[in-house]
C-alpha cells in the first residue's frame, strides 16, 4: 500500500490554501534528521499511535509502561525499547529502529523474540520490578501493573480507555499462554525484515507470540511534524484447544492442554501448528495464602482476614490474589482489598473507583497502600 503526499488546509473557506507535507527522507543528509529516541517518545507520550487493532481486534485502549527496560537475555542484558499493555491484558514489546541505522536483519527479529521470550519466562513481580529500573516508568513505587493501569485509565478520561473488567486475571491468562505481541516499529521498514518476518508468521513457531510491523512515516510543514503510522504486515490466527482431564481417586486433578494455530501470512500462505499451553493456576483460597507466607507473616494475615470476614465481606479467589468484597444488586463482584504473599492493599472495583474520581483514588491508596502482612 502506497501513500500520496498529504496536504494540509484551513477548514474556513475564505482565503484557503492547500500546502503540500515535505516527507522526511530516511537518509541521514535529509536536513529534518531526527534520532531513534524520537520514536521511543511518540510511543511514549501517545501510545495510541500504534494501529495495535491490526493485530489485536479486541483492544480498546494503550497503556505505556515504560522504556528501555532490562531483561537477560542468555549472558548478555538487553532493554526492551518500549512496553505496553493493552486493556484487555495483552502485553505488547515494540523494538524501534531507523531505516537509516541498519543492522542484521537476524539480530534485529532474534532481538524482538528474545524479549519475548525473556519476560515469558520471568513472574509478573519481576517484570514490574524490571519496569521500575527502565527509563520513565509508569509504574510508581510498589505499584503493580493493574494498579498502575488503573491509575492511567481513571487519569485519561476517556470512556474507550476503560480497563476491563477480569483485566488482573486477563493479564496472567495471556502471560501464562505466551500471548505476547511483539512489534518492530520503523519510519520504513526494510524489505528483508518483512520477508523474514513474513517467513516467521508463516511457518509459525513453538510460542504463540504474534508478530508484526509498524511503519511511522515523517511529513514536515515548517517547524511542524505530520506522522503517518501504518500496519505493515499481521497475522490473522484460529485457535483449537484441545484439553485432557484425568481424574483419579484421592489424587489431585491433571489438566494438560494443547493449542492448534492456523497461520495465514500476508502472501496467503498456510500452515498448522500445535503447541502446549500451561496449565491454568488453581484459583487461590484463604489456606493456600496463608501457607505460602513466612511463618512471620502468617499471624499478622489471619487477624486481616479474621476482621474482613466479621464484616461479612465475600472472598473471591484468583490465580495469585485472594479478594474480598460484596456482590452489588448488579450481579457482579465488588472487590475492596486484595491480599498476596507482598501484603494487603486497596483493590476497587473498576466502576467503584471511576466513581470516586482520580483525586479521592490517589489519596485512598496514598493512605492504605501497601500494607505489609508483618504485624
Amino acid at each position: 500500500m502506497s501513500i500520496g503526499t498529504p496536504i494540509v488546509f484551513d477548514a474556513v473557506p475564505k482565503d484557503r490554501q492547500f500546502r503540500r507535507l515535505t516527507a522526511i527522507s530516511t537518509r541521514r543528509d535529509d536536513p529534518n534528521f531526527f534520532e531513534e529516541k524520537l520514536l521511543q517518545q511518540i510511543i511514549s507520550e501517545t501510545p495510541d499511535v500504534l494501529p495495535v487493532r491490526e493485530f489485536l481486534p479486541s483492544t480498546s485502549a494503550l497503556f505505556h509502561l515504560g522504556q528501555e527496560i532490562p531483561v537477560d537475555i542468555g549472558d548478555s542484558e538487553g532493554f526492551i525499547d518500549n512496553l505496553l499493555v493493552t486493556n484487555d491484558g495483552y502485553i505488547i514489546i515494540v523494538e524501534t529502529k531507523l531505516y537509516r541505522n541498519p543492522e542484521a536483519i537476524r539480530r534485529v527479529i532474534a532481538q524482538t523474540l528474545q524479549y519475548g521470550m525473556a519476560i515469558w519466562q520471568m513472574p509478573v513481580l519481576e517484570l514490574e520490578n524490571r519496569i521500575r529500573r527502565g527509563h520513565n516508568p509508569s509504574l510508581l513505587r510498589d505499584e503493580s501493573i493493574r494498579d498502575c493501569v488503573s491509575r492511567l485509565a481513571i487519569a485519561d478520561q476517556v470512556s474507550s480507555a476503560s480497563l476491563a473488567d477480569d483485566f488482573e486475571d486477563a493479564l496472567e491468562r495471556h502471560w501464562r499462554r505466551g500471548e505476547v505481541l511483539l512489534l518492530v516499529a520503523s519510519d520504513s521498514i526494510r524489505i528483508g525484515v518483512r520477508r523474514v518476518t513474513d517467513w516467521l508468521n508463516e511457518q509459525g513457531s513453538s510460542s504463540p507470540f504474534k508478530f508484526g510491523l509498524v511503519e511511522m512515516r515523517f511529513y514536515a510543514l515548517g517547524n511542524q511534524r505530520l506522522v503517518i503510522p501504518r500496519a505493515i504486515l499481521r497475522t490473522q490466527e484460529v485457535a483449537r484447544y484441545v484439553v485432557a482431564v484425568d481424574i483419579q481417586p484421592s489424587t489431585e486433578v491433571s489438566v494438560t492442554a494443547k493449542v492448534t494455530d492456523d497461520f495465514q501470512s500476508a502472501t496467503g500462505g498456510k500452515l498448522q501448528e500445535s503447541h502446549p499451553v500451561k496449565a491454568a493456576s488453581v484459583l487461590i483460597t484463604k489456606g493456600t495464602l496463608l501457607q505460602l507466607l513466612h511463618p512471620e507473616d502468617r499471624q499478622a494475615a489471619s487477624r486481616v482476614i479474621e476482621q474482613l470476614e466479621i464484616l461479612h465481606f465475600e472472598p473471591q479467589g484468583a490465580a495469585s490474589t485472594l479478594k474480598f468484597g460484596f456482590t452489588g444488586d448488579d450481579g457482579e463482584f465488588h472487590s475492596l482489598v486484595a491480599l498476596d504473599k507482598s501484603g494487603v492493599w486497596v483493590d476497587l472495583h473498576k466502576k467503584d473507583a471511576g466513581r470516586l474520581g482520580l483525586d479521592a483514588m490517589l489519596d485512598l491508596r496514598e493512605g492504605v497502600n501497601p500494607r505489609k502482612l508483618k504485624g
